[in-house]
């Protein structure tokens, strides 16, 4: 949401564009944050946004690229003047640098390999070292730009140390310690260093017990622990616990964004946790979503085999088939909202495998009050519909079908994390279906033994 102001100044951006005033683009996009315009990306015609890159200054521009989607960002440094690319390859952070040739280089490795040759040999050697990482691995998601001093300097020593490293280190207020051969020794503050005496070394000052992650940790891990301790930044060690590395938030915020993103399409049952809608053709919408349900309408497809093999019931009770869609709906509601919970518990370490006997306890206290609850309003409805003899069947069917919904929804997700899968592929539209078959069976079974029919 922006104020009347930089809305008027986006307004004046798109007209510059438009009528190719260079001039008032560029004092247009002096007055408009990088985020401003990412926000407003995709109203920006196709021609237009080669020239927005092309006039922002060279920090910002890097700042717009380095969000862009990596299809997009192989074409525009296909199309940016060479000394444009050459400005961005500088600015950007060396970890979203090596992201940047990573996509490339799956893509087009010969477009990937004329970047890399553009880069000093310094810069090179560390993005070609960081893009040795998978991209889910902490390795893959850290920059080597950090402070480290050695503990036998003074605080003065490491002032002066940071007046000639800081302009290139991605962040400066946490600063780590190592030995003569980089081991990870401790870690110190900005504030440590300015309250402590000129003359005072840094071993003295310097926490040794420092939080760390390896550089093979899942990223996943790696957003929990940060959020677990409010770290803005975390240090990556190898298998020697020398430090290779650091992990911002900035780069865990988007961790964080394509987890979620990822288990809200695995939760619906959208076969591509990177598909992004907007620049997905119809093609890849339909390959996304026509798995899972072409299985789903197999599975549900029982529920059909169910209903014959129930059919002398139906005929002698026409009314049985009134609640069936309400029960089976309900059942998998209940499932859904059980499974949903448990899964964001798994993903927040609220709760782990080996609580598997507690949530089962839980789940089924609560499944019994939910069928209590639901199966006395269905009841009611029964009554009122003057279906007195269906009373105890959908009574009880509803009862039964919440309680079996919520403990297999429940207990499915920690099936699939002891099996190391994602518990997030327990989809809301596979649980459904499965409840439907298990709702139905209950329903006509209980139907046929107690009215005997």
């Amino acid at each position: 949401m922006y104020d009347t102001e930089t809305l008027a100044g986006l307004a004046v951006l798109k007209s510059a564009l438009h009528d190719g005033d260079a001039f008032m683009a560029t004092a247009a996009l002096e007055e408009l944050y990088p985020a401003q315009i990412l926000e407003h990306w995709s109203e920006f015609a196709a021609e237009h946004r080669l020239p927005i890159l092309t006039l922002l200054s060279p920090a910002d521009a890097a700042e717009v690229f380095s969000h862009l989607e990596e299809s997009e960002q192989a074409e525009l440094l296909e199309a940016l003047p060479p000394w444009r690319v050459k400005e961005l390859l500088e600015e950007l952070s060396l970890d979203d640098l090596a992201d940047t040739i990573n996509a490339i280089e799956e893509e087009n490795p010969a477009q990937a390999e004329a970047l890399l040759r553009q880069l000093d040999p310094e810069t090179r050697a560390e993005v070609e070292e960081l893009t040795e990482y998978d991209e889910d691995e902490a390795g893959g998601i850290m920059t080597s730009e950090y402070i480290a001093v050695r503990d036998a300097m003074r605080v003065e020593e490491v002032f002066r140390f940071l007046r000639r490293e800081a302009p290139d280190a991605e962040q400066i207020y946490v600063i780590y310690v190592v030995g003569a051969t980089e081991q990870l020794e401790g870690v110190l503050t900005l504030r440590d260093l300015i309250v402590a005496d000129p003359r005072t070394r840094v071993s003295e000052i310097m926490n040794p017990d420092v939080i760390y992650v390896r550089d093979d940790t899942d990223q996943e891990e790696v957003a929990g622990l940060m959020a677990d301790y409010n770290f803005t930044v975390l240090p990556v060690v190898d298998e020697y616990k020398k430090l290779v590395g650091i992990v911002t938030i900035d780069d865990v915020v988007d961790v964080i964004e394509k987890e979620a993103t990822e288990d809200i399409y695995r939760q619906g049952a959208v076969e591509s946790p990177d598909l992004i809608y907007s620049k997905s053709s119809v093609w890849e919408l339909w390959s996304a979503r026509v798995r899972w349900l072409v299985i789903m309408i197999i599975t549900g497809s029982l529920s059909v085999n169910i209903l014959s093999g129930f059919e002398s019931v139906l005929e002698a009770v026409t009314a049985l088939a009134f609640y069936i869609t309400v029960l089976v709906g309900t059942g998998g509601n209940t499932g859904n909202q059980a499974a949903t919970m448990i899964v964001r518990a798994l993903a927040t370490r609220d709760v782990e495998l080996n609580d598997w006997w507690r949530i089962l306890r839980k789940e089924l206290g609560v499944g019994l009050l939910l069928s209590l609850t639901l199966a006395t309003l269905i009841s009611i409805k029964v009554l009122i519909d003057g279906q007195n003899e269906l009373l105890l069947v959908v009574g009880i069917s509803l009862g039964l079908v919440v309680l079996l919904a919520n403990i297999v929804a429940a207990m499915l997700p920690l099936i699939l994390r002891r099996l190391r899968l994602d518990p997030a592929l327990i989809s809301n539209p596979l649980i459904t279906t499965s409840i439907d078959v298990i709702g139905v069976l209950t329903y006509l079974s209980m139907a046929r033994w107690l009215l005997n029919v």
